[in-house]
């Protein structure tokens, strides 16, 4: 190998050499000796960007969920309800609405409402289990006012069914009676 001179009297051909050297050899070993290095923190910067990416998608997808299912509750509130309680059909649904009739319920009355919510505060916003554990506490004025506004309500089984069997005779009620 000649040595040339460049013009300020340097020597070039072992300075070309040893950045072909650096460029070929020495950086792709110096770049797979720092990823074998660095893969364990780089392995848990992936997994951490994919877990918050899929954690904001869940968390996106939930709300739209969210958002469909009420809408879609009250497009069916809206069809099966009108303002008399009669059942409402529109085009886009009648298929459906004549293969399977749903009862009409009827609305709820305003006495039954003021005794409800005087017996049970805040009822409208309690579970079923809750107003059941409240039930028997009440007398059978209250108990018929409950089933007549549960049933024009929101019609929980539970409640209904409970309600019913308070009011019905017991064994010391039926020979007292």
């Amino acid at each position: 190998m000649s040595e040339e001179t460049g013009a300020d009297g340097t020597a070039t051909q072992p300075h070309l050499l040893r950045r072909t050297l650096d460029a070929c050899i020495f950086a792709p070993v110096g770049v797979a000796v720092t990823v074998i290095e660095d893969l364990p923190g780089l392995i848990g910067k992936g997994r951490g960007r994919v877990e918050q990416e899929i954690s904001n998608a869940r968390v996106a997808g939930e709300y739209v969920v969210g958002r469909l299912q009420r809408r879609l509750s009250e497009q069916l509130d809206g069809i099966v309800h009108s303002g008399n309680g009669a059942v409402t059909v529109t085009p886009e649904h009648s298929a459906e609405a004549t293969a399977t009739p749903t009862p009409v319920r009827p609305a709820p009355d305003a006495a039954d409402a003021a005794t409800v919510g005087a017996a049970l505060a805040d009822y409208d916003t309690l579970s079923a289990s809750q107003v059941v554990r409240r039930l028997e506490s009440l007398g059978p004025d209250e108990l018929r006012a409950v089933q007549r506004y549960e049933a024009a309500t929101r019609n929980r089984r539970t409640i209904l069914n409970r309600a019913s069997q308070l009011l019905e005779p017991g064994p010391a009620q039926a020979s007292s009676g």
